[in-house]
């Protein structure tokens, strides 16, 4: 496993390079780049930026592990359905000229007015086709354990059993949803196998990491578990006790 930073929160305001110097500098190993974010990293870049940003990639030990997309397909509307869907393309073919492994895309609702078997149903046959996309790209989709009542552990369980794609993969965000009389391990169970990436907390929060960093070394986990933590006045500090903590956690 290896420690990196999604940008939402505490990056969200810095470039590209401050990002990268910042992660070089304190431990971070990888990023994921949420999308509206300062970095600019995003769909309406030309050939040109895209291999900037590529390269300068490949000149860091920093990797680009992901991006971040806000993408959901939980709509009726069939025109913002096929809007999302899109736009996740979009994002797979930046995500192969970049050099990312995989986009973040998010379940977000359940609309009162269809039932949820339907909007769940719908929600993965939209992450299948855009896994038959992704996998002529080289480029994974990951659904995040995301909203207020799509983030129920079951329901991203039965959201995957419908997609039934290689390239469409869990990522696990340590939600408070997850935790079942203080643990997660029936949760984790239900997705150890599909699991594509991690968001994590902070660290010192009551939630059970010990047993989420003990499911991940049980299925191999070779990914990265990206901290998604609140801005500071001194992010660079916090980014170093953050790692430090990382390191007693999981050796």
């Amino acid at each position: 496993m290896h420690l990196g930073l999604v940008t939402y929160n505490l990056a969200a305001n810095w470039d590209l390079e401050h990002l990268i110097t910042a992660c070089e500098a304190t431990g971070f190993a990888g990023v994921e780049l949420r999308t509206t974010h300062a970095h600019g990293v995003e769909p309406e870049l030309d050939a040109r930026q895209r291999a900037a940003v590529r390269k300068r990639f490949e000149d860091t030990d920093v990797v680009l592990w992901g991006l971040g997309s806000t993408c959901e397909y939980h709509s009726p509307d069939p025109d913002e359905l096929r809007r999302n869907i899109q736009t996740t393309l979009d994002f797979i073919d930046l995500a192969r000229e970049v050099g990312a492994k995989g986009v973040k895309v998010r379940p977000n609702a359940l609309p009162e007015e269809v039932a949820v078997e339907q909007t769940l149903r719908q929600i993965g046959e939209a992450l299948a086709e855009c896994g038959d996309y992704a996998a002529d790209k080289g480029v994974e989709v990951w659904l995040e354990v995301h909203g207020r009542e799509t983030s129920h552990v079951p329901h991203i369980r039965t959201i995957m059993g419908v997609a039934d794609h290689p390239q469409v993969k869990v990522c696990w965000n340590s939600n408070d949803a997850d935790v079942v009389d203080g643990s997660i391990v029936d949760n984790f169970a239900l997705v150890k196998d599909q699991i594509g990436s991690v968001h994590m907390r902070d660290l010192y929060l009551d939630y059970p990491f010990h047993e989420l960093f003990a499911g991940l070394k049980s299925i191999n986990y070779e990914g990265f578990c990206l901290a998604e933590i609140e801005a500071s006045d001194d992010p660079e500090r916090v980014m170093r006790y953050y790692a430090g903590l990382w390191r007693e956690m999981t050796k």
